[in-house]
Parts: structure tokens; sequence; C-alpha cells
């Protein structure tokens, strides 16, 4: 048993290899995005730079992509938990389609645009703000009459691959885009009633509009004016793409529904809830729920080319799916209140911006209703996940970026003639490419200065020290490295090596607390060796896993006198840059002060 023990110490702290396989932060994040020595702002600004540049050559000297993205009309900006100042990286380009005789000739982050789909982040968030955690895996024949009394009818004669099982759709169900198909008439096309094409020309047979349209009680009056029992009788017999929480299906249908539901279970208009829950407590005092008709606020809105009627057009019933209005500044606050649980405690938001649902593609996840990006860092192979929500509709397109690793984000709100979703999308490639690497290194250097360095017991006659240092190349493993260690007169590093033919033992930040006292937890975790099954036969999923996934194999994995071997618990500074003055390692009864 003694050796047993000693063997799951020494795997808890160290195994040889180069790359981290714990999810989360690899440094706590950084706290200088702004000043000029930050290595973020000195990314934006050659970005900007650049885009700067190339916006203002001539249009026979810019590809087709640039040349969109000219088109485009947009404000872009960044945000931080930790850097008030991070908002100063703006960037605004105004169009020369930019229709200035009908709304603003140069925009700003003030600027009123369309937010499209970035509004389903806001439905979900004033959801769970105004709804018991039950309500939302409440079945909706639960919530609306119609639904059950059709889902009674249907089990007589039931056809799950023609009908919708509204008695499994929950409005959880509806956040994640598994609950009911994208197709929703009157807010989503229809081949026949838009009347757009002969149908004989896709092979279609012809059909009787107006029996068609008698199924559609919303599309008898003005599609704004459409009551929650008319949609929803429009809807109730549509076939279904999947089984509920089978698979996603992008649905702007099943956004418009879930409006309907928070408002029923609530007693409020969406427009109250989105005033009271949200715009009201994060101060977005311009933001709207309905198209602005104040002189004043259209003289402050983007319409690009002779696109009045589309940025005043009211959604009615659809606009908790893509009908927010609002600004740089307020989106940016948005996005700060999410990452800072300013309306949800801390432990709700985590639950929240997790994964739901996979895609097909190892790259993208999907939430409620957030869109998962995994971004792998091309040298060390740490996985950032980015969090984030896009809205298209038409004439504008808009996206909201959150990287909790690193307490920060971004927004970029758009508007043109010349298909803006495109132009938004890459324009959000270039961001990312050129912040996230520099998030990383900032975080290091601002590491390698509150945390690297020596500590060493006060104690007389305990021989107890611990050197700490952050790797200086993109290529060596990132993370707080334990360079030498003593413990009680033990040189852990050798005897480590000895046995196990290598060292590469990393701290990762894994809980934070403001204070009184200010302190930061790390774990030491083992690195992984990419090489592991290198040519070997098949994938090895399931053999390779304790070998690579920390998780499951070491993190926490031994304690001695009930605290974790593996615990390292720094002192910090509550101000400034938060350096740390001492560590504790519970476990070894020791507390080593930083040496000057």
């Amino acid at each position: 048993m003694k050796f047993f023990s000693q063997g799951l110490v020494i795997l808890s702290l160290c195994l040889p290899g180069t790359l981290a396989d714990v999810r989360g932060p690899v440094y706590p994040a950084p706290r200088e995005i702004s000043t000029k020595s930050s290595r973020v702002a000195a990314s934006w600004n050659a970005l900007t730079a650049s885009l700067d540049k190339a916006l203002n050559q001539d249009d026979k000297t810019i590809n087709a992509t640039m040349k969109r993205l000219k088109n485009l009309t947009f404000s872009t900006g960044m945000f931080s938990l930790q850097d008030p100042d991070a908002e100063t990286l703006q960037f605004h380009h105004s169009s020369p389609t930019l229709n200035g005789s009908l709304g603003v000739k140069k925009v700003d982050a003030d600027s009123i645009y369309r937010t499209a789909s970035v509004t389903k982040l806001f439905t979900v968030l004033a959801g769970l703000v105004e709804l018991d955690a039950q309500d939302w895996e409440r079945p909706l024949t639960e919530i609306f009459p119609t639904l059950k009394d059709l889902t009674r009818k249907n089990e007589k004669n039931p056809q799950p691959l023609h009908q919708i099982q509204w008695d499994q759709v929950t409005a959880g169900a509806l956040a994640a885009h598994m609950g009911i198909p994208r197709a929703g008439v009157p807010f989503h096309p229809d081949l026949l009633i838009s009347g757009q094409l002969d149908p004989a020309t896709l092979g279609l047979p012809p059909l009787n509009l107006t029996e068609e349209l008698a199924q559609y009680p919303c599309l008898q009056q003005d599609i704004s004016k459409c009551t929650p029992e008319k949609y929803i009788a429009g809807i109730a017999a549509n076939t279904p793409a999947f089984a509920p929480w089978a698979s996603p299906v992008y649905s702007n249908n099943g956004f418009t529904l879930l409006g309907v539901v928070i408002a029923k279970l609530t007693g409020k208009s969406i427009d109250q809830i989105y005033q009271e829950s949200i715009f009201k407590p994060l101060g977005l005092e311009s933001t709207f729920s309905n198209p602005p008709k104040d002189p004043k606020l259209i003289a402050r809105s983007v319409i690009p080319g002779a696109g009045k009627a589309v940025f005043t057009l009211d959604g009615g019933i659809s606009k908790s799916s893509g009908g927010i209005f609002s600004t740089l500044n307020d989106i940016n606050a948005f996005g700060r209140g999410i990452l800072n649980s300013t309306l949800l405690s801390p432990t709700r938001t985590r639950k929240w911006m997790k994964p739901v649902t996979h895609t097909a593609d190892l790259r993208y996840s999907l939430g409620q209703p957030w869109e998962i990006y995994r971004y792998v860092h091309p040298d060390s192979h740490v996985v950032t996940d980015i969090y984030t929500k896009l809205g298209d509709s038409g004439a504008y397109s808009a996206i909201l970026v959150l990287l909790p690793d690193f307490d920060t984000g971004f927004t970029i709100l758009g508007g043109s003639t010349d298909q803006p979703a495109k132009a938004v999308a890459w324009l959000t490639d270039l961001i990312i490419d050129a912040i996230v690497p520099a998030l990383m290194e900032q975080a290091a250097e601002e590491t390698r200065e509150r945390f690297a360095g020596s500590y060493r017991s006060t104690v007389d006659g305990l021989n107890s020290s611990v050197t700490l240092s952050v790797p200086t190349s993109s290529e060596e493993a990132p993370g707080l490295a334990i360079s030498s260690w003593i413990s009680n007169g033990t040189d852990m590093v050798p005897v480590l090596s000895k046995l196990l033919q290598g060292t590469g033992v990393r701290l990762v930040p894994t809980i934070a607390q403001s204070g009184p006292p200010a302190q930061v937890a790390f774990r030491a975790y083992s690195l992984t060796d990419p090489s592991i099954g290198n040519g070997l036969p098949g994938t090895r999923l399931f053999s390779q896993m304790y070998d690579i996934s920390d998780w499951a194999a070491t993190l926490d994995m031994t304690t001695y006198g009930v605290e974790d071997v593996t615990l390292f618990v720094f002192d910090v500074e509550a101000k400034h840059i938060g350096r740390a003055d001492a560590v504790t390692l519970p476990a070894y009864r020791a507390r080593l002060a930083r040496q000057k």
C-alpha cells in the first residue's frame, strides 16, 4: 500500500511530455489589454492599421473579399473584465454605400444596428433571469392547450415521421435548436407562398395557394400583429426534421416560440421582459426591441443603401428570434455582463456557458444558443473555447464573441447590401487570428511577473522551497512550470525525473477569489506526449485516454491528510497586477514566502 500511494503521488505530479490536456485557462486572465506595452493592443492596432490601409485603396487594387468588406459599414471593438480601457480598442468603417440621407453618415460606437440573431442570446438570458429551472424542462403541452389537444389527437394515430412530439419539446430544447424544425410561416420562406418561382421548374406539383394559405392564420393580417395563438396554430402540424433532442437544426421558428413561452410563463410581454431583466440592469440605453422611430435615433441608425424598409421592419412575435437593435457600446456591455455574471449567479453562468450538443465537425459545438468554436493554438495545441452568437438578417450581420479563458471578448456589428454575413465572418477570422495568440502571450508575460520566481519557507529548520518559471519559447509547453522543488529537505525534481524518465509538471489556475484575502488556486498537472500511439494501428481512443486526459488520470487524484497534493494556493495583491507574495502547499503544511 505504501508503494502504491507513493506511485499515485508521483503520477499525479509529473509525466513526460510536451502538451497540456486540462480544459480551461493555462494562465490567469491578462489584466493589461489596452496599455502601450500590451501584446494584445499591439496586435489589435496592427490589424486595424492594415484594415484602414486596405479599405482606403482603390477598388481596382483589392480582391473580391476585401471589396465586400469595403462595402460593409461596421463597428468592432474589444472589452475585458480585467481592463476597462480595453473598450478603447475599436475600429469603425463607413461604407460608400451607406445611405446617409436616411441615417448616420459616419458610424461610431453609439451607432444603432440591427443585431439579427444575436437577439437569441438576449432571449435565453432573459429566460434564465425570469424563469425557474423547472420551467426549462416543462413540456410545451403543459403551457399551450392547443398543443396539448393536438398531441392527444395524434396519440390515436401516431406518425412520428410527420408529427412533432410536442409533449417532448421544452424551452431548453428550443434554446438549443433541438426542439422543432426551422420552417415557420410567415417568418420562414415558403416557395409556394413567396410566389417567386414556378414550382414546375423544381419538379414540384401544383398546389392550391388559397388552401395552403388557410393553414397559416398569421398570413391573413399584418404579420407584425400575429398573435401567439395564431402563430402556434400555423406551426402546430409542421413536419419535424428530427425527434426532440436528437440532433440540432438551426431554428428561428424555435426562438420565436421560445419568446412566446417566456412571455406566457411570466405574464409579461417580451418587450417588458427585455427591458426589466436585461436593458435596465445593464444600463443598455441604446438597445431596443422595436424599430427606433425617434428622429434622433434614426439619425444614429445604420441604413445600408435604400434599406429603410428593412431597418424599420417590425418582426412582431418573431422579435425574440432576431428583433433587437443595439450599438457597439451596448453589446460590449452586454458581453461584459455575461462574463461578469451580473444578472446570473456565477454557478448558473458557468452552467449556461457549456456545450449542449456537438455538430458533425470536431471544431464546433452548440449551447443555448451558443455557437462554440474550438481554437487550437498552432504551437502548443492548447484549446481555447470561443463562445459566440452570430446574426444574419439580410442587410445586417453581427457577432458577439466571448473568450472566457481570458475574461475578454469583442463585438462586430455590420450592415451592407453585399452579403454582410460573409464579410463579418471573414472579419471575425482576422480578429481571432490576431488577438487570441496575443492574449496567450500577454497572459504568459503577466504570469511571469505575477507568479514566477523563488519561494522559500520562513520557518526555522524547514528546508522547503519552490522555483517557478514561465517558458519564453512558443515551442515549449505553456504554463507555470516547476523548475525546482525542495519539500522538507527532499529534492523532488531528480526523484521524479529518475522514476519517470522525464519532468514537465505545470501549474494550472483553477479558482480565484478577490478576497479578503485575495488568493489564486493552482493545481499541478502532467503533460501529454503527442507522439503517444503514433505508428500504431487504429485510433486508440480508449487505450490512450489515461495517457492524454489529465481530468481523468492525474488531476486532483491523491491527498495527504485530506489535502490534495497537487494544490498550490497563492496569496496575491488585491490591487494593481495582483503580484503573488507567498504560496501555500496545504498537503505539505508549508507556506513559502516569495523571495525578492
